[in-house]
């Protein structure tokens, strides 16, 4: 008998098949690092926003606003969410400012309020279907 030589169908077929799964599996991790790039890239700008908040705060020191906030709850000391805007455009991060003293902290109404604050900056933005958070604290002393 003459040995014959080349391809069958089947071979094609299984071969095809091998190559579709592994260009659907790099396909699929291309697009899982693009949505990780994404992610890494919000959050790092989110934490940027935080950052510039918590630095202004501490540079402007206690203020006399801070008085008798976040005693008994946790105040914000903004209205509501507050819109981050760069360059006149709208960011697609919110900033929340809340204070806290530190009788409400450690639960102790022993302790002599007004002295020590604690400020919590919340930066949030969506991701996907979810609401991501950022939060970063800081502590002012009354001097």
């Amino acid at each position: 008998m003459k040995k014959e030589n080349g391809f069958t169908g089947i071979d094609i077929v299984i071969s095809v098949c091998v190559l579709t799964i592994f260009i659907a599996i790099i396909g699929n991790l291309v697009v899982l690092i693009n949505l990780n790039y994404k992610n890494i890239e919000r959050k790092s700008k989110a934490m940027t926003y935080a950052i510039q908040e918590i630095e202004t705060i501490k540079a402007l020191g206690y203020q006399d606003k801070y008085e008798g906030k976040g005693i008994n709850t946790r105040d914000n000391l903004l209205e509501e969410e507050a819109d981050i805007y760069e360059n006149g455009k709208f960011t697609g991060y919110h900033k929340c400012v809340y204070v806290e003293d530190y009788v409400y902290i450690k639960q102790d109404m022993d302790k002599k309020s007004n002295i020590l604050k604690q400020i919590t900056v919340e930066i949030s933005y969506g991701f996907g279907n979810k609401k991501q958070l950022i939060s970063l604290s800081t502590c002012l002393v009354k001097e």
